[in-house]
């Protein structure tokens, strides 16, 4: 069998640093010297190198685009601001000038009724009809008298285009 010194002499050999490094040197060169190897580590490392400037290039693009994009939005954000000022400010006039027209047709309505001889006692008569039954409305009359108000109403603005029709003739006689 083995002997006590065989043994001696391989633990010696394995646990000396000197000869586990020549060990490690040798075994190294051997690999490196093996062709798969060197094939295989060649183009692994240019395709990693354009995979890296691909990546580079593709997020510059990135940065480039959101910040194109951000300026874009804020230009829309504040078209559509001004937007909606100017439609605003636009409303506006147009409520005013719907308001002084109607103030003028009215104008010209009193003038007009003025001309055929209605007076504005007929328009207060009027209003004060409308008047009592908002007031019979608020106290809770029967809806007979809502209806009786009504007709005298209706019979007061006949007599009124009575009183239009014969005012009428007589100026043209």
């Amino acid at each position: 069998m083995f002997s006590f010194e065989a043994i001696k002499k391989e633990f010696n050999k394995l646990f000396q640093a000197d000869y586990i490094q020549s060990e490690i040197n040798r075994l190294k060169n051997e690999l490196m010297e093996l062709e798969p190897y060197k094939m295989i580590q060649k183009p692994t490392q240019k395709h990693l190198q354009q995979l890296e400037k691909q990546y580079k290039l593709i997020s510059s693009r990135i940065v480039k685009k959101q910040a194109e994009l951000d300026k874009e939005f804020n230009n829309a954000f504040t078209t559509i601001k001004k937007k909606r000022v100017e439609a605003e400010n636009h409303i506006k006039d147009l409520q005013k000038l719907a308001l002084h027209r109607k103030k003028s047709i009215e104008k010209m309505i009193r003038n007009q009724m003025k001309s055929l001889g209605l007076t504005s006692t007929d328009q207060k008569k009027t209003k004060k009809n409308k008047g009592t039954s908002k007031k019979a409305e608020k106290t809770g009359k029967s809806a007979e008298s809502k209806k009786s108000s009504s007709k005298e109403k209706k019979t007061n603005k006949k007599t009124s285009l009575k009183k239009v029709k014969v005012s009428s003739k007589s100026k043209t006689n």
